[in-house]
């Protein structure tokens, strides 16, 4: 039992996402651990100190009679999507999506079911992709495209990229959940330890496909590791997460983690955000340094 117990994180935990009248979104998990501890960061979204979003945007047809909300502004290439959190949409970038657009033209959306966009009912995380592409290419914003994405957004900035190889010269993930990391095969790992992970990674990834309509099993088969694109990974410091009695315990998992991620980013330039979960909440700074770093490398490739 106390080994159940070995990896300690909040059950209550704020969901990556700022919706709405800044409403915080979260998942109660009975057992803590695996999803939970990417979810929760280092403390709580500072959602009294978050802009609002001013809605310019408007729903874009997609096909079959269905339609998203798009909101693109600002001038110049490439384009920087921003894909947020779970249950999140548009108006969860309150803090930087004006500054990006200073820098670039830039397009926030609400997935289907969220904010302004229709539900489509069940539905593959590649279906929520396609939807993106088409609303991108209906609206006459084409790429390359810098894909920024927070948390859950992580996951489908991937899919984004894997549906159309070549569209997406970039990623700026700000501490991102990606539900198919191998840390629970990591050998390095005991097998009582591997098996809680597996247990409270399967049961936290059912609550995100039950908050976002996903059929799980289609959206894991599509998603592929990121190989091309050059990645800056903006990333809580793990020992934020993984915490036990034991030292021993919270290096091994922090080095799962690490050797996970970097097999999914060989490219990837990862830095510790020193920042909550919410690193584009706290220091919007950093996340628009960053991507101007990024989108001066591809204009000059």
């Amino acid at each position: 039992m106390a080994r159940r117990r070995l990896v300690r994180f909040g059950a209550l935990i704020a969901a990556a996402v700022v919706v709405g009248s800044a409403l915080g979104l979260g998942i109660h998990i009975a057992r803590v651990g695996g999803v939970e501890a990417w979810l929760n960061g280092a403390g709580s979204a500072p959602l009294d100190t978050t802009p609002p979003y001013e809605a310019r945007g408007s729903l874009v047809d997609v096909g079959g009679g269905r339609s998203v909300y798009l909101d693109c502004r600002g001038t110049g290439s490439p384009t920087v999507i921003l894909e947020q959190g779970l249950g999140g949409g548009a108006d969860g970038w309150g803090t930087v999506l004006d500054g990006i657009a200073g820098m670039t033209r830039v397009c926030a959306w609400d997935r289907p079911g969220i904010g302004r966009s229709p539900s489509r009912g069940v539905h593959s995380g590649a279906d929520t992709a396609a939807d993106l592409h088409a609303a991108l290419d209906r609206a006459g914003e084409p790429g390359p495209y810098v894909v920024v994405a927070f948390s859950l957004g992580g996951m489908y900035a991937r899919l984004f990229a894997s549906a159309e190889p070549g569209s997406v010269a970039a990623f700026e993930m700000l501490d991102i959940y990606e539900p198919d990391l191998a840390m629970a095969d990591d050998p390095a790992l005991s097998p009582e330890l591997r098996a809680t992970m597996r247990r409270n990674l399967d049961e936290g990834n059912a609550s995100i496909a039950a908050s976002e309509q996903l059929d799980l099993p289609a959206t894991l088969a599509a998603l592929e590791p990121v190989t091309p694109e050059p990645a800056i990974l903006l990333m809580v410091d793990q020992h934020q997460r993984y915490v036990d009695p034991d030292p021993a315990v919270t290096e091994a998992l922090v080095g799962a983690w690490t050797r996970a991620f970097a097999a999914h980013y060989p490219n990837g330039r990862f830095e510790t955000a020193p920042t909550s979960h919410f690193v584009h909440l706290d220091r919007p700074d950093l996340v628009l340094d960053r991507l101007g770093t990024l989108l001066a490398e591809v204009r000059g490739g």
